[in-house]
């Protein structure tokens, strides 16, 4: 009985993403797919689950580095994966309205799409780089452009010495 509950949470765990990693033929239907996990009652996948190959080494390697670590883990505490930052929705807790998801430019194999929302009463402002890999659009990078935040999820995963 113990090993079929090991069993199924396993696959539980491995199921979550792999329901993520459908392909997507355009980049404004990956970006609308991703926003999609934060309407109520929908269950988010890890935000890696949609990273292109390159973004996704810079993740791995950031994971590795221990970039993620935080007060809990200076503090001895176990790492917990659920506090990893995620670039889609940065804040903690989330009241998503006036989501906007605009129309894609696109450049051959790379794409751009900007994306506004209210998360509360905090205005969000992304550009969601996008690249055609072979199992369909990925996110290849993430740029944060409102007024009290700017970021780049690329450079802060591969210098950010504070982590997030």
């Amino acid at each position: 009985m113990r090993l079929q509950l090991v069993v199924l949470a396993l696959a539980g765990l491995l199921g979550g993403p792999a329901l993520a990693a459908e392909r997507y033929d355009d980049p404004k239907a990956l970006v609308s797919a991703i926003y999609a996990e934060y309407q109520p009652g929908a269950h988010a996948s890890a935000p890696n689950s949609f990273y292109s190959q390159r973004l996704q080494a810079l993740y791995e390697q950031a994971v590795e580095n221990n970039v993620f670590a935080d007060d809990a883990a200076v503090n001895g505490e176990a790492f917990v994966a659920t506090q990893i930052f995620n670039p889609f929705m940065p804040d903690v807790s989330a009241l998503l309205f006036d989501l906007s998801i605009g129309e894609p430019t696109i450049s051959g194999d790379r794409a751009m799409v900007n994306v506004s929302y209210h998360n509360f009463d905090q205005l969000r402002l992304l550009s969601i780089a996008a690249v055609r890999e072979a199992d369909g659009w990925k996110v290849d990078d993430v740029a944060a452009m409102g007024s009290d935040e700017h970021w780049l999820l690329s450079w802060a995963l591969t210098y950010d010495p504070l982590g997030f």
